[in-house]
């Protein structure tokens, strides 16, 4: 058996959320408000971008919508609707919300999502701190970075998949923490309730969740064999952690075997990420692929923008002094386990299974960066410790100065996230790369939308026949009619039935007028566009109503 030596820490301010932890409860004071807080933060901020309709900026946040909505709603509707682009847990946990015509369009059904999401992750990062022992200073300070970063904010308003991401990826290491650091022996079956359940809710999340099971797997395997409790006993309790993700994970390559024929079509199919990725590696736009250190730079980039130049350098520093202090022992392998995510992006990157473009790039612009998000977590935690080790330097003097140094750790960490803000704050649109893309998917999605709204407006119903596959035509929640309506895609048979005789299926008829030249996978293709666009019989059944650009609304002539 391996020890590894670490410097014991002094404690600097006893509290009742620490004499719970060391007698085993599962309880952490504070909790509860934490919640509490996260949830009216983000509701603020989704009161916010609600109103300013930035809330849709992003064309994966109004697919995310869609995918949820016609579960229920729709041609054929059925679990097969959730696809295989993305993971599934997202699109389930909106299905009840996006029912509701008013929250689908207005995307609010996200918000309620997000808000939630946000005050699960606030929770779960106190109570982390707290099984660390850190401080009543330090946690604040945690608190505050993960809860005053306006591009993470932004995204919990979003039906983006990062909120409920980052909520597993906490709530999870939160349950490890919690047993790892139990007064008593806690069981495997508590092991996999606890922390095994929200990895599997990582795991039909986003592919970092998969990594999650890997890395929470082995820190299972470290703790208990520290104990002394034997290799065997190590083995057990890793399997009880892994075994509801890996269920999870089962299910997902079953689900993929029955509608598809095929257990990996997300990662071969004609919409997966492998299918994605080769529309840049043949225009010589992925140079990450086969580059570390292009992938480090990229990464570290779009972290600096999305987290925070000050927050990254104090996080930087907390890692050199966890490192120094602690090792690799069993608390610093926790906070260890927030930076799984990032490490998994650097993987992909350096791989070529994932694309993301910033300013310092081949080329630069911006794109995808907002996966970097799930950082969040750890940059918090490594503040904190920071924090927690500034103020435990005077844990031998009076109470007076360890008053003082909390009181100046915590205007220095107000003042570095204020000044971060108002620098952001100077122009969001170049210093916040999250921020970047939803501004680009606002001017992109420009045309389509004004298209989608007119549509909204004089549709009479009929029917409409639509490939929202294509190319940044995923604009359902702003046409806003009933899907058994729509016979796009997701309606199978009855889509290709409308492609082939569409006078005999609808009334209404929206295409590129000419075929898309640019998309991002070549499933991208409009196939209204090439069934009908040189019609003669359909050109002259169907009359142009309205046009916005290469976008065309026809009409059925009669009626």
């Amino acid at each position: 058996m391996v020890t590894i030596a670490a410097e014991p820490e002094t404690r600097t301010d006893p509290s009742p959320v620490h004499e719970a932890t060391r007698r085993g409860g599962r309880q952490v004071p504070g909790t509860l408000w934490v919640f509490v807080l996260g949830c009216a933060i983000g509701a603020v901020a989704s009161f916010h971008t609600v109103r300013t309709g930035t809330n849709l900026d992003y064309g994966d946040a109004m697919a995310h919508l869609t995918i949820s909505r016609r579960i229920l709603d729709g041609q054929t509707p059925g679990l097969q609707q959730l696809g295989t682009v993305w993971l599934p847990l997202p699109h389930l946990l909106l299905m009840p919300l996006v029912q509701n015509m008013f929250l689908f369009e207005t995307g609010i059904a996200a918000s309620i999502l997000g808000t939630l999401c946000l005050g699960i992750s606030a929770a779960a990062l106190w109570r982390i701190m707290a099984r660390l022992d850190l401080g009543t200073t330090a946690r604040v300070v945690g608190l505050a970075v993960l809860l005053a970063n306006p591009s993470l904010l932004y995204a919990y308003t979003t039906a983006l998949t990062e909120p409920v991401l980052i909520a597993a990826i906490l709530a999870c290491i939160a349950g490890l923490a919690g047993w790892a650091f139990s007064g008593r022996k806690l069981s495997g079956g508590e092991l996999a309730v606890f922390a095994g359940v929200p990895a599997a809710c990582g795991v039909l999340t986003r592919y970092e969740g998969w990594a999650l099971v890997v890395s929470g797997s082995v820190f299972v395997l470290f703790v208990v064999v520290r104990r002394g409790d034997g290799v065997r006993r190590a083995l057990t309790l890793a399997a009880s952690f892994a075994s509801v993700p890996l269920a999870a994970i089962a299910w997902w390559l079953a689900y993929n075997t029955a509608w598809y024929g095929n257990p990996v079509e997300f990662l071969t199919g004609p919409y997966s990420a492998a299918a994605f990725t080769q529309v840049f590696i043949e225009q010589g736009q992925l140079t990450t692929k086969g580059n570390f250190g292009l992938s480090f730079k990229v990464l570290g980039w779009a972290i600096i923008e999305s987290i925070g130049l000050i927050q990254v350098v104090a996080a930087g520093l907390g890692l050199a002094v966890l490192t120094w202090r602690r090792g690799i022992d069993d608390k610093a392998l926790t906070i260890w386990l927030a930076g799984t995510s990032s490490a998994f992006l650097l993987f992909s990157l350096t791989t070529g299974q994932h694309i993301m473009v910033n300013d310092v790039s081949l080329p630069s612009g911006a794109y995808n960066n907002r996966y970097v998000l799930s950082a969040a977590p750890w940059a918090a935690l490594l503040c904190a410790y920071l924090v927690q080790q500034l103020v435990s330097r005077s844990s031998f003097a009076a109470p007076r100065p360890r008053a003082v140094v909390a009181a100046v750790a915590l205007t220095a960490c107000a003042a570095g996230l204020i000044g971060q803000n108002l620098w952001w704050a100077g122009d969001p649109g170049e210093r916040m790369t999250v921020i970047e893309e939803g501004k680009l998917g606002e001017q992109n999605f420009a045309e389509v939308k004004e298209m989608a709204r007119w549509l909204h407006d004089n549709y009479d119903g009929g029917g409409l026949l639509m490939d929202e596959s294509a190319d940044k035509l995923a604009v359902a929640p702003v046409i806003a009619i009933d899907f058994d309506e729509v016979y796009n895609r997701a309606a199978g048979e009855a889509f290709e039935d409308a492609l082939a005789a569409p006078q005999r299926s609808v009334r209404w008829v929206v295409m590129h007028r000419t075929q898309v030249t640019t998309y991002a996978t070549k499933a991208a293709l409009d196939l209204v566009t090439e069934a009908l666009a040189t019609d003669q019989q359909f050109l002259a059944d169907y009359a142009l109503v309205h046009s916005v650009a290469d976008l065309g609304v026809y009409r059925r002539i009669g009626g």
